[in-house]
């Protein structure tokens, strides 16, 4: 069997999309319930969420790996305006990421937290991945 390398570099953005769909949507709806509900009924949304976003955020990564070893000889330096956009969108990755531990750890292990604490959480969640779409945005079109 002929590995076809444009179908599978296709394949993988197609599901680092889909990956970023899921974190950045899930992240929305939690916001938008912490907004709605009480934090009892958020927490039963948020669990969920927890575990579909460190789902999507390891695809996230390897996809987005896998994109750089199809693109990269041919992606352009860190001192260009491309490259320091990209360099932006990584370390931004890096802290939504690194973010994300702490508000896992309190919707897993705090019971039920304050409805300001989720509301805070996942509005930040979802204005990081958000921003971080916006760049991809930006890379996939300059």
């Amino acid at each position: 069997m002929v590995l076809d390398h444009q179908a599978m570099a296709i394949a993988v953005r197609w599901l680092h999309v889909a990956a970023m769909a899921m974190a950045l949507g899930g992240a929305l709806l939690v916001a938008w319930l912490a907004f709605r509900e009480s934090a009892d009924r958020v927490v039963i949304v948020a669990l969920r969420y927890e575990q579909v976003f460190w789902l999507a955020a390891g695809t996230l990564v390897m996809t987005g790996v896998g994109n750089l070893g199809a693109f990269g000889s041919g992606l352009p330096l860190p001192g260009t305006g491309w490259g320091s956009t990209f360099m932006t969108k990584l370390i931004l990755v890096a802290v939504i990421v690194a973010g994300s531990l702490p508000r896992t750890l309190v919707v897993a292990l705090a019971g039920t937290p304050r409805i300001r604490t989720l509301r805070t959480a996942y509005s930040g969640t979802a204005v990081g991945l958000v921003t971080i779409a916006g760049l991809a945005i930006m890379l996939a079109h300059g």
